[in-house]
Formats: C-alpha cells, structure tokens, sequence
C-alpha cells in the first residue's frame, strides 16, 4: 500500500524524515500491549530488503529441476478456467 505523506500526522511524518540517530531509522508501530501492528523503513533498508529477498528467491528458483514443455499452459490460460 502506498500513502501520501500529506496523509501523515506531522508528528510521524517528521520522525520519518528525521529519525533518532539513537533510537534508529525504522519505526515500529505496537499497540499498547507491546505488539507489533507495522514498521515503517527507511528508503534504503527497504532496497537492502527487496535486494536480500530476491537474492533469496534466485536462489530457491534455482534449486528447481523443472524441464521446460512448451505445450504447458500459462498462468493465463490457467486463470481462465
């Protein structure tokens, strides 16, 4: 989901741009029981997790010893049932 940060509380939105170098970047949202409702990252630690995420994925992708079959449907052809 994405947000424009004109729909932030300024209060959020200056601690996002902003951070506490002492507290850290990212933000963990809990409710008042100490649970963890959402985390908001910075820019780069979200492109550090999508990289380290889709190197993870290559590597499981290729682990698989699928031969190709041309005549095998695609995921369209699939959905449309």
């Amino acid at each position: 989901m994405k947000i424009k940060s004109s729909e932030l509380p300024k209060q959020i939105l200056d601690r996002v741009i902003n951070p506490d170098p002492l507290e850290g970047e990212d933000i963990i949202i809990e409710d008042d029981n100490g649970k963890v409702l959402g985390v908001i990252l910075q820019p780069e630690a979200y492109e550090f997790f999508l990289k380290k995420i889709e190197e993870k994925e290559d590597e499981m992708d290729s682990f698989l010893n699928e031969k190709y079959d041309p005549d095998s449907p695609s995921l369209e052809d699939l959905m449309g049932e």
